[in-house]
């Protein structure tokens, strides 16, 4: 593991941005996330369990999304998610985004890599 030195003191902590949206609109986010220093998402299909009824009324054509969790450093999160919802709102899409405080990261390198300070993700030998 990684020792942790004086260059590494000032680690600002991480926090998520999830962001639930139609899976068409998914890149546009993801590119205007990346720009805020986020070099790491999961992405993945998820789908609701409400009727046809229930869509129809919400103006839903159907319940398919694409959920995103982006790991972004604190200090960027705010601006970064008031730009997602900015973005949101100028393509009017049925869409969510939200931020989720992460407590601990284990591990020096991967928390340098998803805080973008150039550390490099653990790989398996």
């Amino acid at each position: 593991m990684a020792k942790l030195s004086k260059k590494n003191n000032n680690m600002k902590k991480l926090v998520a941005i999830i962001t639930i949206m139609p899976t068409n609109k998914n890149a546009v986010i993801l590119d205007l996330i990346e720009k805020y220093g986020v070099n790491y998402h999961l992405s993945f299909l998820g789908e609701g369990s409400a009727s046809n009824e229930i869509l129809a009324m919400l103006g839903l054509s159907e319940s398919r999304r694409i959920v995103t969790i982006s790991f972004i450093r604190e200090d960027k999160a705010k601006d970064c998610l008031d730009a997602v919802e900015d973005k949101i709102n100028q393509l009017a899409l049925h869409a969510i985004a939200f931020c989720v405080n992460l407590d601990s990261i284990i591990g020096l390198k991967n928390y340098l890599f998803l805080a973008d300070l150039g550390g490099k993700a653990w790989k398996k030998n």
